[in-house]
């Protein structure tokens, strides 16, 4: 499958052959990663899956356009891999308490001999260990807090408190609705949008559903509203959380062109080409670059990350009234 990309005789048709294998083999296989994952846990919107398909065709991209010889196995495995893993991604940076509370209540399942976890179909059923295999479930069963009993509200002894649920309702239950369960029961909360802002910014590329083609037309327009000092030393090293080159996305999804990152930072297209390979840039270079101190360079980024995190949010709240 990869090897007319491999053996392309310009950049012109690798390029071709690269949104031949994402557009025909790649994005097919991610929407079927996406429909299975959204059938068990209905906390990914769909504008949520758009932005883990657009993470998860940046990462294949960028990984594609540095394949040598033994780039890739199994290409679809690899897309459906990579699919899985930004999900959790995208569910462990967007949802840090619901997914620690799932981990702990996937833990008892599986240790808890009373307890037993399977697969019935595309969805993880759980239950009472002597109703492993079971293909019927409960999908409507509501537990408020007025009406739960002790040991359910008890998050000390989640044990008691899952075995109280199963007695409750007399038949398995997916693992995703359990912890939903729990999660109101406990009133387990996530943070705010405040506490995301920094992690928007600083790692567009795992930013949930704040990576839409929207979300980063608004966050161009308010870079190129910074100080050039600014803007340099935000731009050069801007990374996404796997370290790399987070400048890439804004030319891949075409918010920015080429030219227009170059100028924001300060420098021409020939020079911008030459360090292209080398983004993120460690504060030392960017000093040097600039003719300031390495201090310097990481106040003036974090001046820009707070004002683009106030600015993003205050548009972000404007969507939403007017909505």
């Amino acid at each position: 499958m990869l090897i007319p990309m491999l053996q392309a005789s310009d950049e012109e048709s690798r390029r071709h052959e690269i949104e031949r294998l994402v557009v025909d083999h790649a994005r097919p296989t991610i929407e079927m990663v996406l429909a299975r994952f959204a059938a068990s846990d209905r906390v990914l919107r769909r504008d949520e899956s758009e932005d883990v398909m657009s993470t998860v065709t940046l990462r294949l991209v960028r990984k594609l356009q540095a394949a040598g010889q033994d780039a890739i196995e199994d290409f679809e495995n690899y897309v459906a891999t990579l699919t899985y893993h930004t999900i959790y991604d995208f569910m462990r940076r967007r949802f840090p308490e619901r997914t620690r509370l799932k981990n702990r209540i996937r833990y008892l399942l599986q240790h808890d001999r009373r307890f037993a976890m399977w697969r019935s179909g595309d969805t993880i059923l759980c239950g009472l260990k002597r109703w492993e295999g079971r293909t019927d479930r409960c999908d409507d069963v509501t537990i408020e807090r007025d009406t739960a009993t002790a040991a359910m509200l008890d998050d000390a002894r989640p044990d008691d408190a899952v075995a109280a649920i199963f007695a409750c309702t007399s038949c398995p239950l997916p693992l995703e609705m359990l912890v939903r369960m729990l999660a109101d029961l406990w009133q387990v909360t996530e943070a705010g949008a405040n506490d995301l802002a920094d992690n928007v910014v600083a790692h567009p590329s795992h930013a949930g559903r704040h990576e839409t083609r929207q979300y980063l037309e608004v966050l161009w327009s308010e870079i190129e509203r910074l100080q050039p000092s600014h803007r340099a030393a935000l731009l050069l090293n801007l990374r996404d959380a796997d370290g790399m080159n987070a400048v890439a996305l804004f030319v891949l999804v075409g918010v920015a062109r080429f030219e227009e990152i170059a100028a924001a930072i300060g420098v021409e297209i020939a020079e911008l080409e030459a360090l292209w390979g080398s983004l993120p840039l460690d504060d030392q270079t960017i000093a040097a670059r600039l003719h300031l101190t390495r201090q310097q360079v990481i106040n003036l980024r974090r001046t820009a990350r707070e004002r683009l995190a106030r600015r993003t949010l205050q548009v972000e709240r404007y969507e939403r009234r007017r909505g």
